[in-house]
């Protein structure tokens, strides 16, 4: 009975279990910041519908010429008039095509900014889940170290009593009992930090993660062109150099068209007015602020040259660190541990003769738990630095 319960157990737990891409898929659909950034595309597609209309006509209605100690008389003079009136600014230049351009460049860059939200949510995401995958494991071999000094405590404690041990390696057993518990209690919290701060930018809970651990050097690309930060940069590049244009197209100002029909008394015929306005742009104001928009596209090339040089620097140095986790990974479980295992093999063979006090193979024992837990350091540390080198070059997992 106790078996099949441990069985469905199992299953239900690899049932619950997620996997990154999973996680991932879920978190694109329903993260609330990307959701925000979507919608605020679908307003400048509106904005886009809108930006090559002309401004909406002015009708007007007009009694003109009122005397006021006979108000409503309105046959004393040919003066006297009603009217309606229509004005409409007709645009001229390229001004409405600039700011479709101006319009078209705020959806790039939003689009492109959604782009750049996706990936660090990506990167974000197997940074937390590997932490908490390795952590998991770690608490396992903690759990292994206090068994085994448990079975270190209880073995002093039968010395003891044939007066073969001190009562002071008793003591430091239970110390290093106490303080295992500790570090387990510590762990456990990490462990559910992270779950939360999966579940806060995935906005779903996740309770088990089923992804395995494989590390190996990956040579990551330096090529930064094509990421988004690099991207947004170039596109707010773009859209200065609009402005530009439109601050310039703006000197030769929109020409308003006013037509009006006044209605006289029978005695004198009606009339119509046709006017003119035009605005004159005298004080370069246009001028000033075309430059200042140029200035500022100059201004963001220096950054974006900026940004690729320390995109590429970044790129180097977590690819330095990758290969060094790799390397000392590479170390820890072909070199060190695989010597620590023959050392306990020995301990165990010489026990059995007498040679060794018992207590020697426990200790050794740990001590193989403790490369175990640093060749774990050393995962954490690669997942760290691949999570990052993710969002930098856009890889593909």
């Amino acid at each position: 009975m106790k078996k099949i319960l441990l069985s469905a157990f199992a299953t239900f737990c690899l049932i619950q279990a997620q996997t990154l891409d999973q996680i991932v898929q879920d978190a694109l659909s329903n993260n609330y910041e990307l959701k925000s950034i979507e919608k605020s595309i679908d307003l400048v597609n509106e904005q886009i519908k809108i930006s090559q209309n002309w401004k909406d006509p002015v009708l007007s209605f007009g009694v003109n010429d009122i005397w006021f100690d006979r108000p409503f008389d309105r046959d004393n003079e040919a003066m006297q008039s009603q009217y309606i009136g229509l004005s409409q600014v007709v645009p001229i230049t390229n001004k409405l095509d600039l700011q479709k351009d101006i319009s078209h460049s705020d959806k790039k860059i939003n689009e492109v900014f959604l782009e750049d939200k996706k990936l660090e949510l990506k990167s974000k995401i197997y940074e937390y889940s590997y932490t908490i995958i390795v952590l998991e494991e770690k608490l396992k071999l903690l759990n292994k170290y206090e068994l085994n000094i448990n079975k270190l405590e209880k073995l002093f404690s039968a010395l003891y009593k044939y007066q073969k041990a001190d009562i002071n390696e008793i003591l430091n057993s239970k110390v290093s009992f106490e303080n295992i518990k500790l570090k387990k209690q510590n762990l456990r919290n990490t462990i559910e930090n992270f779950y939360l701060k999966l579940q806060q930018i995935t906005f779903s809970k996740i309770e088990n993660i089923q992804e395995s651990i494989n590390i190996q050097k990956i040579n990551f690309s330096k090529v930064v062109s094509k990421h988004p930060k690099i991207k947004l940069l170039e596109q707010y590049i773009e859209k200065q150099n609009s402005i530009s244009k439109y601050e310039k197209s703006k000197k030769y100002s929109d020409i308003k068209v006013n037509v009006a029909y006044f209605q006289r008394d029978s005695k004198f015929k009606d009339y119509a007015n046709i006017s003119l306005n035009i605005p004159l742009s005298i004080n370069n104001t246009q001028d000033i602020k075309s430059i200042s928009a140029k200035i500022k596209a100059n201004e963001i090339k220096d950054k974006l040259e900026n940004s690729k040089n320390n995109l590429q620097l970044q790129i180097s140095i977590l690819q330095n660190n990758l290969d060094t986790s790799v390397s000392n990974y590479d170390l820890i479980q072909k070199k060190v541990i695989p010597l620590q295992k023959k050392i306990q093999k020995n301990l165990e063979n010489y026990n059995s003769f007498d040679k060794v006090k018992p207590t020697k193979s426990i200790e050794n024992l740990n001590k193989l738990i403790s490369y175990e837990i640093k060749a774990l350091d050393e995962v954490q540390s690669y997942y760290e630095n691949y999570s990052k080198l993710l969002y930098i070059t856009k890889k593909d997992n």
